[in-house]
C-alpha cells in the first residue's frame, strides 16, 4: 500500500512512542507546527482554535479536554482540526506541570487541607468523582447527584482556580504568537505562487 510503513509497530512500541518520540521532540515539534501552517480556513480561525485546544488543556478537567476543545471551537467557529492540535500541550510530560502550578495558584485562593498531603489516593479519588459527576449530568441527566458528586472535590477547585490564571497568561501569547507564524507562512506561500505563474 502507497505510503505505508515497512516495519510494523506493535502496540508496546506505539505507547513508548507516545511518551518520548521515536524521531525525537523536534521533529514532532516541527511537524506539528507545519501541520497546523497548512489547515485550511483563515490565520484568525486556526489560531484561535489552537488557542482554544490548549485553553482545554490548561483546565484539571481530565477526560474533557478534546471535547472542550472542539465545542469552543465550534462555538466561536474556530478550527477544530487546531484545536485537536492545540489540546496535545497537555500530556504526560507537560500534565504534572501544569497541574502543580494550577494547585499552587489556587491555592492562595481556596484552602484545602489535602493540597498539603498529595497521593495515588487522593488523585485516583478526584478523577473518579469527577467521572462521578460527569456520568451523572451528562449521561443519568441527575443534576443533584452530580453536584453531590462534585461536592466531595478537595483538589480539582483549588486547580481549577488557578488554571483561570494560567489560562489568561497563556491563551494571548499564544493566540497572537501562532497567528503571526500562519499569516507569515500563508503570505509566504502566495508570494511563491505568484512568482511561479
Amino acid at each position: 500500500m502507497l505510503f505505508k510503513q515497512r516495519k510494523k509497530i506493535d502496540f508496546i512500541s506505539r505507547i513508548l512512542n507516545f511518551f518520548w518520540p521515536r524521531n525525537g521532540w523536534g521533529r514532532l515539534f516541527k511537524y506539528t507546527t507545519l501541520r497546523i501552517k497548512r489547515l485550511p480556513g483563515s490565520p484568525h480561525s486556526i489560531a484561535l482554535g489552537f488557542t482554544f485546544g490548549v485553553i482545554a488543556a490548561m483546565t484539571p478537567l481530565f477526560g474533557l479536554h478534546f471535547i472542550i476543545g472542539i465545542f469552543l471551537a465550534w462555538i466561536f467557529g474556530a478550527s477544530v482540526i487546531a484545536s485537536l492540535i492545540g489540546n496535545f500541550v497537555g500530556n504526560p510530560w507537560t500534565f504534572p506541570f501544569i497541574c502543580i502550578l494550577n494547585l499552587k495558584i489556587g491555592s492562595y485562593f481556596y484552602e484545602s487541607a489535602y493540597i498539603s498531603t498529595i497521593n495515588m489516593k487522593v488523585i485516583s479519588n478526584e478523577l473518579s468523582l469527577l467521572w462521578n459527576a460527569f456520568y451523572s449530568f451528562c449521561i443519568q441527566f441527575n443534576i443533584e447527584g452530580a453536584f453531590l458528586y462534585l461536592s466531595d472535590l478537595k483538589l480539582i477547585p483549588p486547580m481549577f482556580i488557578g488554571s483561570i490564571f494560567t489560562i489568561i497568561f497563556v491563551s494571548f501569547p499564544c493566540y497572537f504568537m501562532s497567528k503571526f507564524i500562519i499569516t507569515n507562512y500563508k503570505n509566504t506561500r502566495i508570494k511563491l505562487r505568484k512568482k511561479k505563474i
